[in-house]
């Protein structure tokens, strides 16, 4: 309310623990706007700086079978004029439009564009989500990155069944990007008008995928037939060989995420056939919790950092193992120090690197305590990149004792992922199972059910009853009767896999209300059949 007490701004909607679902970029403008309303003597609430989020579980005590309306609005934070300290001239921050009316005449309500209605409802019997791991999960095809790649499941039923994708990453300078690639090509019929440009719906697209053909299966020229826009994903036609009205067919592949560079596991990426992707790269350095002795060790304490000393001392993410032996087995650089082990790059295929020892104590020979660096060939230049110094506890090393060294690698060109998804689906076997758990909501019925409709007509009297039986297969029969064996009513169910309900509205075949007392229901289908039983108080 305002100062005057008249309703006047909106509460966000709340989760069970009283969090609101109120998202705002972090950009330090948070808390009651400073610019008032006029003579409302209240201010705005720009948000605490959480962050833009665009998806949302509603979780707050939902109730399966209640129809509830939703808005999703922006909001701004205003303008001061230009004169950030001048706000008595301001205009106060505004909501966009959140209108939702009744026709009473129709029995419907009509949404704007911000505005929605949902009804929750349990999925049917046999119900299997659409999964990526069921797919295979995310393949880590080529290179050695240690990020993590997420993919959310938003709308089970956009996703593909048999969908196969492909990430890779490019970089220009410092920059690090990604794109994702649809490997199913896209087939969209089109209807031909010379000079008119018609969008695919599918931005993104892969030239060297893109084809048009012509009913008699001819190919048409980019350039002399069409002109395709593949940042847009829009074709014009322009040829004189493509009479207006013809029916054209265009494949094509395209990068649903395209040059992303969000690698901090922003949200901001498009949702695409119901999956949302965030990465979280990685800093190149030691993984610490992997690093240390593999084998032996004799309790010797390590410490591993960049090459202190040596040519650029540029890390590099790659994993290394030092073998130990009790005879030499290599020869340090630059100084040709006898060496009691050897290394090897594992992320290069075990190839044996250079070492360079330094010989502090000038024995001539390497001591447990004396650092050893490694040094890599990198685009053919030798590069000092990793240093292990060992604290000597006055034992010796020798065979037997491996010492591992694993680095944390940020994403690169060398990495790509795939991936593939297996849509939502009814399983037959699990539905068997799953029918034996059909029950009746509410049970008992007494008086009334809150998820009933109101009466369209008089505000006074009650709206139709309603109940609805849970867990029921996608296709099936549900006969009710009287505990004496009398047939009541017979609902034939047929739905899409998201919806395992099915509403009754307390009548009879004959549509009389039903009496007080206790029915049987029985549920027949393909997969099996059940029998329940529910009462009514009246």
């Amino acid at each position: 309310t305002d100062i005057n007490g008249t309703k006047f701004l909106f509460s966000p909607l709340q989760n069970e623990r009283g969090v609101e679902a109120k998202f705002d970029l972090k950009n330090g403008l948070k808390g009651p706007s400073p610019i008032v309303f006029p003579q409302r003597g209240v201010s705005y609430d720009l948000g605490d700086d959480t962050g833009l989020f665009h998806t949302y579980v509603d979780s707050n005590r939902v109730v399966n079978g209640q129809t509830y309306h939703y808005s999703v609005v922006a909001y701004d934070r205003g303008y001061t004029g230009g004169n950030s300290s001048d706000f008595a001239q301001g205009i106060p921050p505004s909501e966009t439009s959140k209108t939702i009316t009744f026709n009473p005449v129709t029995d419907a309500f009509i949404y704007d564009v911000n505005t929605v209605s949902v009804v929750p409802k349990p999925t049917v019997a046999g119900y299997m989500p659409s999964s990526i791991d069921a797919a295979g999960g995310i393949e880590h095809s080529t290179g050695e990155a240690t990020g993590d790649i997420i993919i959310d499941i938003i709308d089970d039923f956009k996703v593909k069944d048999g969908g196969r994708y492909a990430l890779g990453f490019d970089q220009a300078g410092d920059e690090v990007t990604y794109s994702v690639r649809d490997e199913n090509p896209i087939s969209k019929t089109l209807r031909a008008t010379v000079g008119k440009t018609s969008s695919l719906n599918y931005p993104h697209i892969i030239p060297e995928t893109f084809r048009i053909i012509r009913e008699n299966g001819s190919l048409l020229e980019e350039g002399t037939d069409y002109v395709l826009n593949v940042e847009r994903g829009s074709v014009q036609i322009i040829g004189s060989t493509v009479a207006d009205g013809d029916s054209l067919t265009a494949t094509f592949q395209y990068n649903p995420v395209y040059r992303s560079d969000l690698i901090a596991e922003e949200e901001a990426n498009p949702i695409f056939d119901g999956m949302h992707l965030f990465l979280k790269d990685v800093k190149l350095e030691i993984d610490l919790e992997q690093t240390g002795w593999a084998l032996g060790g004799k309790n010797i304490e390590s410490e591993v950092t960049v090459a202190k000393s040596g040519p650029l001392k540029i890390p590099q993410p790659n994993d290394y193992e030092i073998t130990f032996s009790d005879d030499i087995v290599s020869t340090g650089i630059s100084n040709n120090l006898p060496l009691p082990f050897r290394v090897v790059n594992l992320t290069k295929g075990n190839e044996q690197i250079d070492i360079f020892a330094t010989d502090l104590d000038r024995n001539g020979a390497w001591s447990v305590n004396e650092p050893i660096i490694f040094v890599d060939t990198v685009d053919d230049v030798v590069t000092a990149s990793w240093q292990v110094r060992f604290f000597d506890n006055g034992s010796s090393l020798g065979n037997g004792d491996v010492f591992f060294i694993r680095t944390h690698k940020p994403f690169s060109t060398s990495d790509t992922y795939t991936f593939g998804t297996v849509a939502a689906r009814e399983e037959p076997e699990l539905a068997r199972e799953e029918i034996r758990e059909v029950y009746a909501v509410p049970n008992p019925y007494v008086a009334t059910n809150e998820i009933e409709p109101r009466n369209p007509v008089s505000r006074s009297e009650r709206g139709d009853r309603r109940m609805y039986f849970a867990n029921v297969p996608r296709k099936c029969t549900i006969r009710i009767y009287t505990v004496a064996g009398e047939l009541v009513d017979t609902i034939v169910h047929e739905s899409t896999l998201d919806d395992g309900k099915v509403f009754w509205d307390l009548r009879s075949k004959d549509n009389m209300n039903i009496s007080y007392g206790l029915y049987i229901f029985h549920v027949d289908s393909d997969v099996g059949s059940f029998i329940g039983k529910f009462a009514v108080i009246k």
